[in-house]
C-alpha cells in the first residue's frame, strides 16, 4: 500500500521516553493537546508515591534492606502467612490503614509474623519516628528497642518513589497479591499464574506493567481514606531538611575564549567597513539597517559578556534579543525591497512618537527614558505629523510567520520560546533559574529556592551574530570577519 502523502516520518526521539510526539499532538485554537491531556478533566487520577507508598512504607523499607531476593522471599513468607490463615478474607488489605483496622488480636498476630525476622524487624523500627502511625502501639510491641535509622526511610522512599521502579513495582506486588489470595480480587486463571511466578518466571515485560495497572485499580467510588499519607509527609517535610539534589557534573560549553577584546575588534572592523561602503548622506535605510542590526547584536554580546550574565536570566533575555536581530535582518534581506526598508525603519520612528506624546501627554517619563533623544528619533527623517503609529509589528507578521518566510525557522524553534519565558518571566524560567529539586526523598523531590547557575549564552548568541555578519556581508560584500565561537 503506498504510503500517504500526508503522512510526515516521525523523528526519533534522543531522550528515548515513550510519550507523544510532538506532531501527534492536536492543535486545537492555541493549544497543542496530547491525545491524554483532552481527556484529563475527565479522570480521577490516583497516585503510588503521594498516597500508596506511605500506606505500603513498611513493604518499601523491607525492600531495601538487602537484595530484590531477599524483599521477595518476604513478601512470599507474608502471603504464605495469608493464605493458611482462617481469617484470610480479613488481611486482603495489607496497607498501615488496612492493618490498623483489624480486629487488635489478628493485627497483633500478622504484625508480630511480619516483624519475626530480625533483619525485617530491625528495618522497622523506622515506623517508630512517626507519632501518627496508623495502630503505632501495636507496631511499637513489637519492634525492637534500637533506634530507628534514618536513611533506611529515606532510602525506601528514594528507591521506591518513582511508580514504575523496579522497587516499587515488588511492593505493588505484594499488596496486589494479598488481594489475590485472600480472595478480595478476581482474576483470570492465567494471570494468575503469572503473577505468582513473578519475578522469576515469564515475560517481565508485559507482567510488571499489568501488575501495576491492576494495583492502582481503586475503586472510583469509594472516598479515599487519606489521614495516613498526608500526616506522613507532612512529618516528613516538619522533621527533616532539604539537600541538595546530587547530580553528575554537567559539561561546560566552552565560548572558544571570546574576549571583549575580540568583540571590540570586531565592531571596529563593522565601523571601517560601514565608512567603505558609506556613500551618502541621504537616508539610506538599507544600510543604516544592515550596519545597526550587527552593531546592536554585537552590543548586546558585549554587555553579556562584560557583566557576566551569560549564565543568568539577562543572558537569556540579551539572547532572544539577538535572535530578533537574526530574522529580522534575514526576512529584510530575504525580501531586500526598499518600500520594505523604509517601513522597518518608519515603524521605529512611530514607536519613538508614541512614547514622546504619551510621556507629553499623559504621564512622566521614567529615569531610564531620555525624552529628547526620543523627540528626535520620532521627527528625524520625517515631520512626525506625517508619520502613522503602527501598533502591531513592523512586518504585519509575527515573528514566527517572518522566520518560516526567510528560511530560519530552526533558529525560531531553538531559541525563541524559552528565552521568550524568560523576558514574560514564566513558571518554566522561574523554576529553572530560582528553584532547585530537593534531594531529600521524604520531601517528594519538591522546590525550594536556590540560586542556579544555568547553560552559557554566549556560544548561541556568537553563532546567531554570525548570521548576522554572514547577511552584512552579502549585503555589503567582502566583510569576512566572524566570531567564529558558535560551532
Amino acid at each position: 500500500m503506498p504510503r500517504s502523502k500526508n503522512r510526515r516520518k516521525k523523528n526519533k526521539s534522543k531522550s528515548g521516553k515513550n510519550r507523544t510526539s510532538l506532531q501527534d499532538h492536536k492543535k486545537v485554537g492555541k493549544q497543542l493537546q496530547s491525545g491524554f491531556a483532552v481527556v484529563a478533566d475527565k479522570m480521577t487520577f490516583s497516585s503510588w508515591s503521594n498516597d500508596r507508598l506511605p500506606e505500603m512504607i513498611w513493604a518499601a523499607a523491607i525492600r531495601i534492606i538487602d537484595d530484590q531476593d531477599y524483599a521477595i522471599s518476604e513478601f512470599r513468607r507474608i502471603l504464605s502467612f495469608i493464605s493458611e490463615h482462617k481469617s484470610k478474607d480479613d488481611l486482603s488489605n495489607i496497607t498501615l490503614t488496612g492493618i490498623s483496622k483489624l480486629d487488635e488480636e489478628l493485627r497483633e498476630e500478622f504484625v508480630s509474623f511480619i516483624l519475626d525476622n530480625e533483619s525485617t524487624a530491625n528495618a522497622l523500627t523506622v515506623l517508630k519516628l512517626f507519632k501518627h502511625l496508623p495502630a503505632r502501639e501495636t507496631w511499637v510491641k513489637f519492634l525492637p528497642d534500637s533506634q530507628p535509622e534514618l536513611e533506611i526511610l529515606m532510602d525506601a522512599v528514594g528507591f521506591n518513589l518513582p511508580h514504575q521502579s523496579q522497587e516499587a513495582t515488588d511492593c505493588r506486588w505484594l499488596r496486589l497479591m494479598a488481594q489475590v489470595i485472600s480472595g478480595k480480587l478476581h482474576i483470570p486463571r492465567e494471570t494468575a499464574e503469572e503473577w505468582f511466578g513473578y519475578p522469576y518466571e515469564g515475560d517481565l515485560r508485559a507482567i510488571r506493567p499489568s501488575i501495576r495497572a491492576a494495583e492502582i485499580n481503586d475503586n472510583p467510588f469509594k472516598e479515599k481514606d487519606l489521614i495516613w499519607p498526608n500526616s506522613f509527609w507532612e512529618d516528613a517535610w516538619n522533621n527533616t531538611p532539604c539537600l541538595a539534589l546530587i547530580e553528575e557534573k554537567k559539561e561546560e560549553v566552552e565560548d572558544g575564549g571570546l574576549s571583549q577584546a575580540d568583540i571590540t575588534s570586531l565592531l571596529e572592523k563593522i565601523e571601517t567597513h560601514w565608512s567603505k561602503t558609506h556613500s551618502t548622506t541621504a537616508i539610506d535605510a538599507r544600510h543604516d539597517a544592515v550596519f545597526g542590526i550587527a552593531l546592536y547584536a554585537l552590543r548586546v554580546l558585549d554587555e553579556i559578556l562584560e557583566t557576566g550574565v551569560g549564565t543568568g536570566i539577562l543572558g537569556r533575555l540579551g539572547l532572544r534579543t539577538v535572535l530578533e536581530c537574526h530574522i529580522s535582518l534575514r526576512y529584510l534581506m530575504t525580501k531586500d525591497n526598499a518600500d520594505l526598508w523604509k517601513k522597518w525603519r518608519t515603524y521605529g520612528a512611530g514607536q519613538a512618537k508614541l512614547n514622546a506624546l504619551r510621556f507629553d501627554e499623559l504621564m512622566n517619563a521614567p529615569k531610564h527614558i531620555d525624552l529628547s533623544t526620543l523627540e528626535a528619533i520620532a521627527g528625524e527623517d520625517l515631520w512626525e505629523e506625517f508619520i502613522n503609529i503602527e501598533l502591531g509589528s513592523w512586518s504585519g507578521l509575527d515573528l514566527r510567520k517572518i522566520s518560516e518566510k526567510s528560511g530560519v525557522k530552526n533558529a525560531y524553534d531553538a531559541h525563541y520560546s524559552w528565552t521568550s519565558g524568560y523576558s514574560h518571566g514564566t513558571w518554566g524560567p522561574i523554576r529553572e533559574s530560582c528553584y532547585e529539586t530537593c534531594g531529600n526523598p521524604l520531601h517528594r523531590l519538591h522546590r525550594y529556592p536556590r540560586r542556579n547557575s544555568l547553560p552559557d549564552t554566549i556560544t548561541d548568541a556568537c553563532m546567531l551574530i554570525d548570521s548576522i555578519l554572514d547577511d552584512l556581508d552579502k549585503a555589503y560584500p567582502e566583510f569576512a570577519d566572524r566570531l567564529g565561537k558558535g560551532e
